[in-house]
């Protein structure tokens, strides 16, 4: 039940501080001037009959020296003559520049980060990209909200979140990404780290070095594979790689050149300055066992005709033969 609420003719002839004009009440010194048609609803908002709304505002004031100002939202240095000072806000980050009544700007550009720019293959890294405005502020940009895309390179993928992962490399590669906003648009260029020697596409896992199979064969070509012979020199492509030889070249294989004896037995041939050669030598094929000869093993090639000579043969009869292992 609600309580009665009167007003008497007496409270409403009070002559200070607003005096009786008519049928209004003008209250000068409070700079309001109420109507009776006014007072009516504002005596039914008093007893809960007609809804009241109430808004609350904050005005930012700055003294001759400068003054914080604050919400949950913000905090405000600023200094007397200029708007903004130094300016924190939870998010995104913003840095608010004097003289630029309202931060009324103009995108100009993208600038692209990330958390890696020298990344591993398969490996990932973070973009992030700040807006360049007019007036030389930076806003932080959320990724969601940014198209990526990648202009080249081995990035297998960005997602919505601007996050990259890199594909597998032969060789450390260059890849460029691009982020685009609003008709805006920025790349950043990065690195993709080859770890593995063995984890290229097709060339995976067959013992051959990948950049060697895309030296001579180019990407994902069949005819790279391990145990196949191109150039029909009987010598298969692992057998090729090796030796450090041409694979698409039958002329480019490990073969004795010549024999001579003079001094003892010298054998020579084609040789890699990236291999080591030795030569062996033994009394009874096909069986017999197979000795180095002293002083003639592991010697790095010299990139031309090699040769390595068995000194002392000692009259037997010998057969003699050159390998070649990779350093």
């Amino acid at each position: 039940m609600r309580t009665p609420f009167r007003i008497s003719q007496r409270q409403l002839e009070t002559p200070s501080p607003c005096s009786r004009r008519g049928d209004e009440a003008d209250c000068g010194d409070f700079g309001f001037r109420l109507s009776a048609f006014g007072i009516v609803p504002l005596l039914l908002a008093l007893l809960g009959i007609l809804p009241v709304a109430f808004a609350a505002s904050t005005t930012a004031v700055l003294d001759a020296g400068g003054k914080r100002v604050s919400s949950a939202s913000y905090t405000m240095d600023g200094s007397l003559g200029s708007l903004g000072g130094i300016t924190t806000a939870v998010s995104p980050s913003v840095v608010a520049r004097h003289g630029y009544a309202g931060q009324l700007c103009d995108l100009q550009s993208l600038a692209l980060s990330a958390t890696l720019t020298n990344i591993n293959e398969t490996g990932t890294s973070q973009l992030a990209v700040k807006a360049i405005l007019d007036d030389a502020t930076t806003l932080s940009l959320s990724a969601t909200n940014v198209a990526w895309s990648v202009v080249s390179g081995p990035v297998a993928s960005i997602n919505t979140s601007g996050l990259m992962t890199m594909a597998n490399v032969y060789q450390n590669t260059a890849a460029t990404v691009r982020a685009g906003y609003q008709s805006t648009y920025g790349t950043l260029t990065l690195t993709v780290i080859n770890t593995g020697n063995d984890d290229y596409g097709i060339y995976a896992n067959d013992a051959i070095d990948d950049a060697w199979q895309v030296r001579y064969f180019g990407l994902n070509n069949t005819n790279a594979a391990w145990n196949a012979d191109p150039d029909h020199d009987g010598l298969n492509n692992y057998q090729e790689y090796i030796a450090d030889t041409n694979p698409t070249n039958a002329l480019s294989c490990l073969r004795i050149q010549s024999i001579a004896k003079a001094g003892g037995m010298t054998l020579s041939f084609q040789s890699s300055t990236n291999r080591k050669y030795s030569l062996s030598y033994t009394a009874q094929l096909p069986i017999g066992s197979w000795t180095n000869v002293p002083l003639q093993t592991n010697l790095t090639g010299n990139g031309g005709t090699m040769t390595l000579t068995d000194p002392s043969p000692s009259g037997q009869v010998r057969a003699y033969r050159v390998t070649v292992r990779m350093p």
